[in-house]
């Protein structure tokens, strides 16, 4: 196990109070934390954790002990890999993930800790790939894939996680549909139609 060494210095913010400064260091002395606390030795203010190599990542905000506002995760080359925002240490607002080039691979909402609503995937040079719609940090809903040129390729509802349910149906790149498909509670998807042959009967 790696041994950790803590490091408290005194600093004075303000008239009346006084906040430590706590550094803690990994065995080769390389800082992998820093953060503000209050005088009973609670986190206040500002957080940083690093990379072994020195490199941020994690930076975040602290109040009495309770994230509040933004808390970005870093990639190892220092852009953002996670944007996230809380209140009274639980996730409220926007959440955005990204690629390593900078570009977003998605974004959603939280409201009381929860996601809810649309959320957005993208492909790695910022084209849409997908819109779905989340309750309770589940898929639930109506949903649509893209390719990257822009056209629908899939367009459905989920059930209770990545589950299609009801009619799905397939485009080409071309945004011709090629095929209908009904799926059950199950997730089991029989085609109901195709551009080629049209309404095809079950078959019992």
């Amino acid at each position: 196990m790696r041994n950790i060494l803590l490091f408290l210095v005194l600093g004075t913010f303000g008239s009346a109070c006084k906040q430590n400064i706590v550094k803690i260091e990994s065995e080769n002395g390389n800082v992998i934390e820093e953060y503000e606390v209050s005088e009973n030795q609670v986190k206040n203010g500002a957080y940083k954790r690093f990379f072994e190599s020195g490199e941020i990542q994690e930076t975040a905000t602290y109040v009495n002990g309770k994230l509040e506002g933004e808390r970005i995760i870093y990639h190892k080359n220092g852009k953002p890999e996670i944007r996230e925002f809380y209140k009274d240490d639980v996730l409220e607002g926007d959440y955005f993930s990204y690629y390593e080039n900078g570009q977003i691979e998605i974004s959603s909402k939280y409201s009381n800790g929860v996601m809810n609503g649309p959320l957005t995937k993208y492909y790695e040079n910022g084209k849409v790939q997908e819109k779905i719609q989340m309750v309770d940090n589940t898929e639930n809903g109506p949903f649509k894939e893209y390719f990257e040129n822009g056209q629908i390729h899939w367009e459905g509802q989920y059930l209770n996680g990545d589950n299609e349910f009801g009619l799905l149906k397939e485009y080409d790149e071309n945004g011709q549909l090629l095929k209908k498909m009904m799926c059950d509670s199950l997730a089991v998807c029989r085609t109901i139609w195709t551009m080629k042959d049209g309404d095809i009967k079950p078959k019992y």
